[in-house]
């Protein structure tokens, strides 16, 4: 009885397995897109092209069709980094040419912080850069600053009712801006801009006030680079970072991925739906849904890299990263503001004391 009574109850845990499995929600797209990037990133290459391969059958069936077509760049992008990291060029290759095909915004550039090198010079070469590409090494934006600042010297900022509204509006205390708002004379303007240099000058006893000299071509620098739109270059996001600390170390780039949109990963989520027993009865089930909509999603994920060497003293991070993010109807290289970032303007802010420059 005992031995019939084990049999009947394995029975039942395998048939119970079976309707569990069959009620149990198939994976969407989206979360097998998902779980190809997680394994990617966790260098399991071969199990991440396993499951693209399964994603690329799934999105055949009739009913994902149309998802399948959204996801076919960020596919083929994921294919071809997990080939090109695997050394099998040739296939990776082919799919970074497929991906530059079908993208509507393909990636500038790859960061070489989050990918592996030989991705990184692939794709440069896919892209036709060879050896050029060095806005995502060392050179780039820094090489860039490097010959303007050998170029003429620049003018001091104007002194006006903006002054303190411009780009120094990062580097003024609370009760410098409090005291400036009391100003309406250009003589006692021009008295508290030489004051407010003077208490941030690292080297009084010489006749140039260096971070002055720096600070001023920085804004500079960033007027003619980063302008967007009517916003001076200075007043925008990357402007305000590069006045602050300079150029990164070096900068990358990756394409803005579905999954990167917290509301098309919600839409994609399974739901809880009525299904009907053959006794008439009513049964909830999860079902997976197309959770992508008709709306295109293109954008870049910029992101300066700021080593140790290119941080203020009092920074305690190895290394600290700026994401600038741009996407239709969001915004032209917003700053997403992480409390490492912050934490890092802040004390850039404090002046030459706190810097390394």
């Amino acid at each position: 009885m005992k031995r019939i009574a084990a049999l009947s109850l394995a029975a039942f845990l395998s048939i119970a397995g079976r309707v569990a499995a069959q009620d149990a929600p198939a994976p969407s797209l989206a979360e097998l897109f998902n779980r190809a990037k997680g394994q990617f990133t966790h260098g399991a290459y071969e199990a991440s092209l396993s499951t693209l391969q399964t994603l690329d059958e799934e999105g055949r069936k009739p009913e994902f069709e149309t998802s399948r077509k959204k996801l076919e760049s960020a596919i083929a992008f994921y294919r071809a980094v997990n080939l090109a990291a695997l050394g099998r060029t040739a296939q990776a290759r082919a799919a970074f040419e497929a991906y530059v095909a079908s993208s509507p915004s393909p990636a500038a550039r790859l960061d070489p912080g989050t990918y592996p090198k030989s991705v990184v010079e692939l794709y440069r070469s896919v892209r036709g850069e060879g050896s050029r590409g060095r806005e995502s090494g060392e050179g780039g934006l820094a090489e860039e600053y490097a010959r303007f600042q050998r170029s003429a010297p620049v003018p001091p900022l104007p002194i006006d009712e903006k002054w303190a509204d411009g780009a120094l509006r990062f580097l003024n205390s609370k009760s410098e801006k409090e005291d400036w708002k009391r100003i309406s004379d250009p003589v006692t303007r021009a008295e508290f801009v030489a004051a407010f240099w003077q208490r941030r000058d690292p080297t009084p006893e010489t006749p140039e006030n260096e971070y002055r000299a720096e600070i001023e071509r920085r804004v500079r620098f960033a007027d003619s680079r980063f302008n967007d739109g009517e916003a001076k270059g200075s007043g925008t996001d990357r402007g305000m970072v590069f006045v602050l600390l300079g150029p990164p170390s070096y900068i990358g780039q990756r394409p803005l991925m579905p999954e990167d949109d917290a509301v098309q990963t919600l839409r994609a989520a399974p739901l809880l739906e009525p299904r009907s027993n053959p006794d008439g009865s009513t049964r909830l089930v999860y079902a997976p849904r197309d959770g992508l909509t008709t709306e295109h999603l293109q954008g870049t994920r910029d992101v300066w890299h700021y080593r140790r060497d290119r941080l203020p003293a009092a920074v305690r991070f190895a290394e600290v990263e700026f994401e600038f993010l741009t996407k239709r109807g969001y915004g032209v290289a917003v700053l997403q503001r992480d409390p490492n970032v912050l934490t890092t303007l802040e004390l850039a802010a404090q002046g030459p004391d706190q810097s390394n420059d």
